[in-house]
């Protein structure tokens, strides 16, 4: 599939061309209805700041799965990973931060009202959506524990009373086609049903020179979304829904971006040096070649592609019961399972181990006899049940919510990536590393919740909340470490830069007719640990109706995050447990309706402090993570969207987010060859071979703005509506322009890991018939064809100097998107 779409100055020279001469008469904005406080409420009533995206703009914009949704608020910032367990989104510079799992996300999920327990779940296709609301600041009073930096509440589409549907479909010039369905309709007199699904098929974005391998990133995805919307008696309402998914997707990948240099050599590489073995192997042997795939982060040469594979299931029933005119049970119960397993290449290069390791001294042995499991190296499984029963109550002058919750979390991550490596512990020098680990972690969380909002005046109102929350938590360890030596044939010796060498295992008999690699236990960490922690979240506030069309607030509110566990490859008895995370905000904003209902303007000024923030960060020289907590973070900052229909036929946006972000009490390892005057002078252990030559280990990170905390981000946008009186349909064109700030992807500051600044340009042009029956949209994204990392990681040894992770979007591409609705 290839298609081929372009963009000119004559199609833009068409569409205003036909612009019929018909008067810039005033506008007026449509009202929105939002649930961010668990009933609907106007936008402007609601005194909270949030951005909400409803199912005609995230159409008209062509955003199909959660990861746009960073390019399309500048409230939300996103960070790619290896696999579903290291994804991360910030809002306010505050999100999960996780390199593998653990850890609770500092941002809740919702979906039709079920909290999702981890990211990985939320970072799928947006599928037969409402409407995205996006709240800003802790709403743990409503939605629990891990929504310290925010919320996201997903409200997909109810069935409707009348029967109807669409088909969708949409191609790329980059070779994705995705076709959706929907049909909805009433199945009795009682009883309403609406079935959806998608199927997705994209090719990979990044180019894989390696013979007979795959190239890089793609997706393929199936999915299906059911809802049964029962009316059991007048009084008495049940929502059934069932989701499944199943995924194929490479998106994990790293491509090198930068090799070792010496700093002593004047920063350049020579032929015995790491950095240039690693060139020599991108280039097969041909140095040229190979810096002109370091210098292309569209190509790679990587023996082992990143793929993982994702099935998940969700089953929810949501029971409404209105006991009167102004009180109503609601009882909403989930079950959801989550599966994934990850092939990923450690080496992120063409080497193979035993039978081509290229130079290379950490060469990671995907298919090998040496590993103990069968199947991809890295396997995460994740069991959740949900339970909450709330009442809600209205009367005279106030309107209450009371509820309690109960949840179970169960997650389990088995891996292991047996690496080619030199070492003194292994007889001849060489041998191969390999660590079985099995890492689990059961999380038991019951609540108590009540927040209300009390009208003190026919102008004022006061709101309070309170949520406590007692959580368990079990981690367990299995977790060992072995050394096998290698005999060598062929050659009497191996020299320094691995130019020559041959190698077979050595077997020994374990049982008749079964062999092993003989092996050299160096390590074995097998514990158990429970912990119990518990707190409270809450918030109280007071709102002004300064004028019929202007509201303003005040507000403090408290967050709170579960104790996390740690268990990856450097975890023991004694750092499993990551203490819980605590954020304290006050916030003022205010949200009005302007010239005539032709403006909107809503604005918040916030501070926030977080205490023991939870994130995973590497350990250089290596390539391990450590889960721990991070010190203190303060952040505050200034929210601004305003909405602007300044004609019958052209409406502006604006969005904009200026954050003022500071880590304080944090120690972090030195990155690779960092001077003493950049800070790297606390000696911890004087050993220059710990990886910084100096002999000091660590740095005082304070005074540092937070990761993937850009300082400014702001989106602007204008869609101008085109009636065609002599035509069956109506055109427009919108144009969307999204910047962010620089800033940098880990807590050591590397200089390398730093994202510059970038904007994005998305262009749309589109019909949409008089009567509803078909729209055709023609867009592209990233028109300017900007260049931006979604991850950007720094090592030393086993990995290259700099690896980052370039995503589809990194490229302009363009699509045709064609729904007929029936």
């Amino acid at each position: 599939m290839s298609v081929q779409i372009r963009f000119s100055k004559t199609a833009l020279a068409i569409a205003v061309a036909i612009l019929p001469s018909t008067s810039f008469a005033q506008a007026v904005l449509e009202e929105i209805v939002v649930t961010a406080q668990k009933r609907e409420q106007r936008l402007e009533d609601v005194p909270i700041s949030l951005d909400v995206l409803g199912a005609q703009e995230l159409g008209a914009r062509a955003i199909s799965d959660t990861q746009d949704l960073a390019l399309a608020s500048p409230s939300l910032n996103f960070q790619s990973g290896f696999g579903p367990t290291s994804y991360n989104i910030a809002i306010r510079g505050i999100g999960t931060m996780a390199l593998e799992g653990g850890i609770q996300p500092s941002i809740s999920f919702v979906v039709d009202g079920v909290p999702l327990s981890r990211v990985a779940e939320f970072i799928a296709d947006l599928g037969d959506v409402e409407r995205v609301e996006i709240l800003r600041g802790p709403q743990g009073t409503l939605y629990g524990r891990n929504s310290t930096g925010g919320a996201i509440n997903l409200v997909r589409a109810l069935p409707a009373d009348e029967f109807e549907g669409y088909a969708e479909q949409t191609l790329t010039d980059d070779d994705e086609a995705t076709t959706r369905l929907m049909v909805t309709g009433p199945l009795s007199d009682t009883v309403r049903g609406r079935l959806s699904g998608f199927y997705k098929d994209r090719d990979p974005h990044v180019k894989n020179i390696f013979p007979g391998a795959s190239d890089l990133g793609g997706e393929e995805t199936k999915a299906l979304l059911g809802k049964l919307d029962i009316d059991i008696s007048d009084s008495v309402n049940l929502l059934l829904t069932a989701d499944w998914r199943d995924t194929k997707t490479g998106e994990g990948f790293q491509v090198m971006r930068a090799v070792e240099t010496d700093p002593t050599n004047g920063g350049i590489p020579t032929i015995t040096q790491l950095g240039q073995s690693r060139i020599l192997a991108m280039g097969n042997g041909d140095a040229a070649l190979g810096n002109r795939i370091l210098n292309d982060p569209f190509v790679a040469n990587m023996s082992h592609p990143t793929v993982t594979n994702i099935e998940n299931y969700g089953l929810a029933a949501d029971f409404t019961v209105a006991l009167s005119d102004d009180l109503t049970l609601k009882s909403i119960t989930s079950v959801r399972s989550f599966d994934s397993d990850t092939i990923v290449d450690v080496d992120v290069g063409p080497a193979t181990g035993v039978s081509n390791p290229f130079m290379q001294p950490a060469v990671g042995l995907i298919s090998s006899n040496y590993a103990k499991q069968s199947g991809p190296p890295v396997k995460n499984n994740q069991d959740d049940f949900t339970q909450e029963f709330r009442l809600e109550g209205s009367r005279d002058r106030l309107d209450w919510i009371a509820g309690l919750f109960y949840a179970q979390h169960e997650e389990e991550t088995i891996s292991e990536i047996p690496v080619l490596a030199r070492s003194a512990a292994i007889p001849g020098g060489v041998g191969v590393s390999f660590d079985p680990r099995d890492g689990s972690a059961e999380w038991t969380t019951a609540a108590a919740f009540a927040d209300g909002t009390f009208q003190l005046t026919d102008a004022v109102n006061l709101f309070a909340g309170l949520r406590w929350t007692v959580e368990d938590m079990d981690v367990k360890v299995d977790r060992q470490s072995y050394l096998a030596p290698l005999a060598f044939g062929g050659v009497q010796s191996i020299t320094a830069d691995f130019t020559t060498i041959t190698t077979t295992p050595v077997l020994i008999p374990v049982a008749p007719g079964v062999m092993l690699p003989q092996v050299i236990p160096t390590a074995n960490v097998v514990f158990d640990r429970s912990d119990r922690s518990e707190d409270w979240s809450g918030r109280i506030g007071m709102g002004w109706d300064v004028t019929d069309k202007t509201n303003a607030y005040i507000s403090a509110s408290k967050g709170y995050v579960g104790a996390g566990a740690n268990y990856s490859r450097t975890s023991r008895f004694d750092n499993s447990v990551i203490d819980p995370s605590v954020t304290y905000a006050y916030e003022i904003g205010f949200k009005s309706r302007l010239l005539d209902d032709r403006m909107s303007v809503n604005a918040a000024l916030f501070t926030q402090e977080v205490q023991d923030l939870q994130v995973s960060a590497l350990i250089p020289p290596s390539i391990q993570s450590e889960t721990f907590n991070a010190g203190n973070l303060d952040t505050r900052g200034l929210e601004l969207n305003v909405t602007w229909a300044a004609t019958d036929l052209l409406t502006l946006d604006a969005s904009a987010v200026w954050l003022d972000t500071e880590i304080k009490d944090l120690l972090q390892p030195c990155y690779s060859f960092q001077p003493t005057a950049a800070g790297c002078n606390i000696n911890v252990d004087n050993n220059p071979a710990s990886g910084n030559l100096q002999g000091f280990d660590q740095q005082d990170v304070s005074g540092n703005s937070m990761i993937m905390a850009p300082d400014l981000s702001y989106n602007l946008s204008a869609r101008l509506d085109l009636p065609l009186d002599t035509m069956p349909f109506d055109a427009y064109v919108m144009a969307v322009y999204s910047w962010q700030d620089e800033f940098n992807y880990n807590l050591n500051y590397d200089p390398l890991t730093e994202q510059d600044s970038y904007g994005l340009v998305d262009v749309f042009i589109g019909i949409e018939d008089k009567e509803g029956r078909y729209q055709v949209t023609l867009f592209g994204k990233n028109v300017g064809d900007e260049y931006y990392d979604s991850m950007l990681s720094a090592a030393f040894g086993n990995q290259a100097r700099l690896l980052g992770r370039t995503p589809r979007g990194a490229q302009a591409y363009y699509g045709l998107k064609a729904r007929f609705n029936f």
